[in-house]
Formats: C-alpha cells, structure tokens, sequence
C-alpha cells in the first residue's frame, strides 16, 4: 500500500488492532512511562539506602533470594522514609512467594507517597495490582492500575486496558465477525 510508510507509530497500532481483533492498542503502542524526576539532593542515609537495595536487588536477580533479604532489610532501615526501598523489598517478598509480606510493603509505600504523582507510587501500585490480580481481585487490581496509569505508567496503563471487560467482550465478538462464525456468542 501506498502511504504506508509515512504512519506513526500509533497509526500503525490502530490498523493492526483492526487486522487482529485480538490485539488491543496497549498492545500495540506502548507509550512508555512518563514520570517526573525526583532532583532532590539526597540525604547520606538515602544513599546508603539506594546502594544496599542495589546489590539486594543484584542478588535477587540472580536467585539468591536469602542473601538479598538482608541487604534489602537494612536499606530500608537506614532511610525508613524512602519509597523505593520497601518497592524493591516487596518485589523480592513476591518472588519469595510472600505475598502478604508484600502487601504490607507496598501499603507502607502508598502511605510515604499521599498525594505525591511519583514513580514509587506508581511501581507500588502496579505491584499491588498483580497481586490483587493473583487473588482474583479483579475489581481491586484495575483501580490500582487506573491510578498508575494517571501517574504515567504505561504497563498499568495495558493493565486497565486488559482488564476492561467490555473491551474484552467486543474484541471477542469482533474476532468471531471476522472468522465468519454464524452465530455470536456473547
């Protein structure tokens, strides 16, 4: 086709979404994250805080889940009101399978985060919106995920799109139009 090589990127999102009806635009088109950047100058113990849940964070993404939790623990403890560590503690805690431990994580980051649009909250949320996803908490999840999106998160953003459920029921009976089935089923 002539033209076509002058679309955007988002152009080219919407026609695949019309030639695969299973594809939705958060498929398709990802916007990335937006968030604004925190400049504050940080305290010695914010430092500290960031270098120790970077190794933890090391460790973890190697498997070595036991030794990242000490050095997670302690970041969080030298700078207690600092965000980011309990985000990188509570994602360990999910791939340690202790998910009630990261709930509590994650609550302590929404309560730090009130009223702030930052990117902890954002990951906090997206977090907490998996593992309310995880329980069935479908209702749940896509709040959470609505309001990461609003902060700039492009995967909430595919999260509240995935979990709409009119948007599922039509792309379902679009799919079915295009196969030719004679009778939709709803």
């Amino acid at each position: 086709m002539a033209g076509l090589e002058n679309l955007s990127d988002r152009d080219r999102a919407v026609l695949r979404s019309i030639f695969d009806p299973t594809a939705t635009i958060g498929d398709v088109a990802d916007d990335g994250d937006n968030f604004t950047t925190d400049d504050e100058d940080k305290t010695d113990s914010e430092l500290e805080s960031q270098a120790l849940c970077r190794q933890g964070v090391q460790l973890a993404e190697a498997g070595r889940y036991d030794e990242a939790l000490p050095l997670l623990d302690r970041g969080v403890e030298v700078a207690p009101e600092r965000p980011a560590g309990y985000n990188d503690r509570a994602q360990l805690y999910r791939l340690m399978k202790r998910d009630d431990d990261a709930i509590k994580d994650l609550d302590r980051v929404l309560q730090l985060t009130e009223g702030k649009a930052s990117r902890a909250r954002a990951l906090a949320l997206c977090q907490r919106g998996v593992l309310l996803r995880r329980r069935g908490a479908d209702d749940d999840a896509r709040a959470a995920f609505a309001e990461a999106a609003k902060l700039g998160s492009g995967f909430a953003k595919k999260q509240v799109v995935e979990l709409n459920p009119y948007a599922a029921l039509c792309n379902q009976m679009l799919s079915q139009v295009l196969r030719g089935e004679k009778d939709i089923k709803l």
